[in-house]
């Protein structure tokens, strides 16, 4: 928990400070922040392709971290000890209902939770549960999942895999807008920077 609390106050005091070194760089002309700001986006761009190459270069290991990560994760589903603000819980939910799957391969992998294997006898949250039976009192954890007809059978990791290649095409327009959003903002930056460099130059 304390990790967790401590990345994500370094994750947020990194993000507002390059946001904010660019703002004070453009309305104070402070060529040195200016320049501090495009490197940050310089390295932002490169991690993100170097990211993007990792992950197609090394699909099956990705697949295979993200897929250990999220069972251990299903463990922590419905503990306040480690799920002290029930984002865990939330994710899991919304993953399961918007996806229409339960677990990462397949409801038997509820039986990492202890909450809800009892004795062998695994059972799933109502989040598994067809759109349609959700509110039924006769769904979920009620029932164990290999006598259970109302809740989905497939997994989330091949739920998910086939709604991206289902929408390669969107999934690639979304990349592209955020790669030239990026790019628009780097050079308004270097813009800026050479039109101050130029004016001081003048002045001088």
């Amino acid at each position: 928990w304390y990790q967790r609390r401590v990345r994500e106050a370094v994750v947020s005091t990194q993000s507002t400070g390059v946001g904010l070194t660019g703002f004070l760089g453009a309305c104070c002309e402070a060529l040195f922040l200016l320049k501090i700001y495009m490197g940050f986006l310089i390295v932002i761009m490169l991690a993100e392709i170097v990211i993007a190459v990792g992950c197609v270069a090394m699909k099956s290991e990705v697949e295979e971290f993200a897929s250990n990560r999220t069972l251990e994760l299903i463990s922590y589903y419905g503990d306040d000890t480690k799920d002290d603000a029930s984002i865990i819980t939330k994710t899991i939910d919304e993953i399961q209902e918007n996806f229409e799957c339960c677990g990462v391969y397949g409801p038997e992998d509820w039986g990492n939770n202890t909450a809800y294997n009892d004795g062998g006898t695994i059972t799933v949250p109502t989040s598994c549960c067809l759109e349609s039976e959700r509110s039924d009192d006769t769904c979920g954890s009620y029932v164990a999942w290999n006598d259970n007809t109302k809740i989905n059978s497939q997994g989330c990791k091949t739920s998910i895999i086939n709604f991206v290649e289902n929408n390669l095409l969107y999934v690639g327009i979304c990349a592209g807008v955020i790669v030239i959003f990026q790019i628009s903002i780097l050079i308004m930056a270097s813009k800026l920077r050479t039109t101050i460099e130029d004016e001081n130059y003048e002045n001088f």
